[in-house]
């Protein structure tokens, strides 16, 4: 019997056929029908080659011309797929990651200062390094290409011109495959441009050259540095592979595991280039570019070139339990890729043809780098969900459509020209039938437009002043880094504390709205943060999530485990088992009377104290890793002696209630004991160092009172 968690992705995978989602899918579905009623005429392919100059000649002005015209056709879906399914904007999780990095990098930071409060702008995709500095998470290969973009004014046509190089860069790697097969040259050329037209119908391919992701400029990286080094090994020149070189450190930016098959290949075939050790110096030299720029975005994120930034963020963040290691997870995302080479599994299994009889050193490498891709992707299979493990494959969708092109070459050699048309009409049918409700989903996913837009801002009248956000997306695509409230519009999250009034009092009370995109469309209203001239300050344990530094456990924004907890949300420091969690967090300090040489403030800390939790030790440090200024400690009972519903609780707890682990049996908020500090006049903020032992602990909010 197969179980309820079995059952979903196999029925899924058995829902081939679906009805037309929308224009886009009838469209396709029109013309997929009239390709294979064309393919089933004995003269119909070369009366659509001559109307669409698809016929295998081999001439350079007719070469040039179909390129020209394929990349332009690309070039325009992907367009056309930014406006019909995208609304006009980065829609995926980690564009909004790209896209801040993109513009601060055409303002030439990797690293850029933020003003305190801190936790107003640090957020998903960023990593803040102290003490006033953030910088991106994500590699900086994308982002260089997006900061050309905003350079001129339009980064979202990075995308597009990514889908034109993309097709005469499958052409150029099937071509060189082709004639590494021993192929005529009036049959490569078919081949070439067979692989060229399965770049363009490729819908997954038209997504990730439209929407801002890296992936697209990482299969146009991968298709052209194996190309360059088929050909370098082909001709024997040593230089080539300096061009292999440049596009290979250009991949290693942009995604640098996709770059550790492609890398090793190139080796492989550059050390069967004599002189071998100049050749090899060319690659090494050409990479070097790339490599540097990975480590100077390393080193501006973490202070260590070699500690990548991504990395060092997932460590402190809790591992995700929904996805089992199970061949469940694997079967998921090979499914997902299937559907991606051509917009229907079956076509991508013509790919496995060339590989029966591997006897050329062009098919071997292709296939030796889509095997490792693979291999590597299903190794993170078990740690991500199917779809996002499948994106990582599209690095190789490019050379698995040089494989189907050779495919159908190898199985119906006579009829090649029918053949290939027959598989343009099955890849479009496949669009209509199969692949678009997945991507008029996507289109309806979360708020169906982009997190943010700035004609909204502009049709509002809002040129300057603060701008708070509610989600991290939207605030990361509206962020510009060193604009001046006075100058322009300044992004910021919306923490729902003190933090928020903080930042309005430090920067002079300018021009202030929120950004609501909720229901049908989005808006601008003026938005004030809470609160006036007061001597009380509440800040949430949660707006530091994720805090600046983590030790020995897991730190993460979680729903309290009691509804006693302020601003429903606590943040859950959890040790790893036999050791002990430390977190660091940044304390504001509200802005002091000038006259003042020192201020004195109340600290109380609110912790929710839960039955079988840990014991937590708190401190409040002038300098970070300095001496304690404050010092809190707390034990929780044990399970056995856990409170009941009637037990005393503090004035503002109430009862437990849900069926989450962490909220039964019910525990209570309590309020540690204020205790006295002083700061110096200058000082805009202090430090908590927070440690859990024994088992997790739940700090929920830190009140500052001036005494």
């Amino acid at each position: 019997m197969i179980s309820p968690v079995a059952a979903a992705p196999i029925a899924a995978s058995l829902r081939i056929w679906s009805r037309s989602a929308d224009r886009a899918a009838l469209v396709a579905l029109a013309l997929g029908v009239a390709l294979l009623a064309v393919a089933l005429v004995p003269r119909g392919p070369r009366w659509l080659g001559a109307f669409i100059d698809l016929p295998s000649a081999v001439d350079v002005r007719r070469r040039r011309r179909f390129l020209t015209v394929a990349s332009f056709a690309a070039a325009f879906l992907s367009l056309g797929y930014i406006a019909l399914y995208l609304r006009g904007g980065p829609r995926a999780a980690d564009a909004s990651g790209y896209w801040l990095q993109g513009r601060a990098l055409s303002h030439g930071w990797l690293a850029w200062p933020v003003p305190d409060p801190t936790a107003s702008f640090r957020a998903r995709d960023l990593v803040f390094r102290m003490p006033d500095k953030l910088a991106g998470s994500l590699p900086p290969g994308f982002p260089l290409l997006l900061a050309a973009g905003f350079v001129v004014g339009a980064p979202m046509l990075i995308g597009p011109l990514v889908a034109a190089v993309l097709v005469p860069a499958t052409w150029w790697l099937a071509h060189e495959v082709a004639a590494d097969a021993g192929e005529a040259p009036a049959r490569a050329e078919g081949i070439a441009r067979v692989a060229a037209g399965l770049s363009i119908v490729s819908a997954s391919l038209r997504y990730h050259t439209a929407d801002v992701l890296p992936y697209g400029a990482t299969a146009a990286a991968v298709a052209a540095a194996t190309a360059c080094a088929l050909r370098a090994r082909r001709t024997g020149r040593a230089r080539a592979l300096g061009a292999c070189g440049i596009v290979l450190g250009l991949l290693v930016a942009i995604r640098p595991a996709a770059a550790l098959p492609v890398g090793v290949a190139a080796a492989v075939l550059g050390a069967g280039v004599a002189p071998r050790g100049r050749s090899l110096a060319w690659l090494l030299a050409a990479v070097t570019p790339g490599a540097l720029l990975l480590l100077a975005a390393n080193h501006a994120a973490t202070g260590h070139a070699f500690v990548f930034p991504a990395v060092a963020g997932a460590a402190a963040e809790e591992p995700a339990a929904a996805h089992a290691r199970t061949a469940l997870s694997a079967w998921g995302c090979l499914r997902d890729h299937l559907l991606d080479v051509a917009n229907l599994e079956p076509l991508a299994l013509l790919a496995v043809a060339p590989l029966l009889r591997v006897r050329r050193r062009g098919t071997a490498t292709i296939a030796l780098i889509v095997a490792g891709q693979v291999a590597l992707q299903l190794s993170l299979a078990a740690r991500l969900p199917p779809r996002q493990a499948a994106d990582g494959l599209i690095a190789v969708v490019p050379l698995e459509h040089v494989l189907v092109a050779l495919g159908l070459a190898r199985l119906v050699p006579r009829a090649f020209a029918h053949a290939a048309v027959a598989t343009f009409g099955v890849a479009l049918a496949g669009f209509a039938l199969r692949a678009s409700p997945v991507h008029a989903e996507l289109a309806r996913a979360d708020l169906g437009r982009p997190s943010f837009e700035p004609d909204v801002l502009r049709e509002a009248g809002v040129a300057h002043g603060l701008l708070f956000f509610d989600d991290d997306s939207g605030y990361e695509l509206a962020s510009d880094p060193g604009v001046s409230p006075s100058h322009g519009v300044v992004a910021v999250r919306m923490l729902g504390d003190d933090n928020d009034r903080l930042l309005y009092d430090s920067l002079g009370h300018p021009a202030a709205h929120r950004y609501v995109a909720k229901g049908a469309a989005a808006s601008v209203i003026a938005w004030v943060p809470p609160g006036g001239p007061g001597e009380r300050w509440r800040f949430e344990a949660e707006s530091e999530a994720p805090p600046l530094a983590t030790s020995g456990g897991t730190a993460q924004a979680v729903d309290p485990p009691n509804p006693c907890a302020s601003g429903a949300r606590v943040l859950r420091l959890a040790p790893r088992r036999g050791s002990s969690a430390t977190a660091l967090l940044s304390l504001p300090v509200p802005n002091r009377p000038p006259q003042l040489d020192k201020a004195v403030w109340s600290v109380t800390p609110r912790i929710v104290e839960q039955a079988g939790g840990g014991s937590v030790a708190l401190a409040v440090e002038g300098e970070a890793g300095g001496l304690p200024l404050a010092q809190w400690s707390w034990s929780s009972p044990p399970a056995a002696a856990a409170p009941t519903v009637g037990a005393p609780q503090s004035p503002t707890a109430s009862p437990a209630s849900g069926d989450h682990a962490d909220k039964v049996p019910a525990g209570r908020c309590v309020d540690l004991p204020a205790q006295r500090i002083e700061l110096a006049s200058d000082r805009s903020h202090a430090w908590i160092e927070l440690r859990a032992s024994g088992g997790p602990v739940w700090l929920d909010r830190i009140t500052l009172e001036r005494r």
